[in-house]
């Protein structure tokens, strides 16, 4: 279910942030914007999401230690899926997305569909089932 949800979306580029908030609000998500990371842990704290899509090159705080804080700030930051949404997308871009807790990994510009398979899939996983 989407309806509801907030999506904190961290980049420095108030284009990239306008077009996300866009495309995410026609589909019933609530929005809130960081442009940078010292901003979205500040944000986060104060009014919490339940995914957060990380920019990796920001100017003041890159997405890697502003994730590294996040999950270091408490439970709910610790919780939170975060993906990443970057231009960057070699091997080891990945691999640090992982090393520094990134849930996910999305490329810019993204396919709406993918987006949407891999936030649904974030928000709502699916339960594992044993027999």
């Amino acid at each position: 279910m989407t309806t509801g949800r907030r999506i904190l979306v961290v980049d420095d580029d108030a284009t990239n942030r306008l077009v996300v908030r866009v495309l995410l609000e026609r589909r019933g998500f609530e929005i809130v914007e960081a442009e940078g990371g010292a901003e979205a842990l500040d944000l986060f704290a104060r009014v919490g999401a339940d995914l957060v899509l990380m920019d990796l090159s920001m100017p003041d705080m890159d997405g890697f230690e502003t994730t590294r804080r996040l999950r270091a700030a408490g439970p709910g930051g610790a919780a939170v899926p975060i993906v990443a949404l970057t231009a960057h997308t070699s091997a080891a871009e990945r691999a640090a997305c992982d090393a520094c807790g990134m849930d996910g990994f999305l490329e810019k510009p993204f396919d709406v569909q993918v987006a949407m398979h891999s936030i649904r899939f974030m928000l709502d996983p699916p339960i594992a089932r044993s027999c």
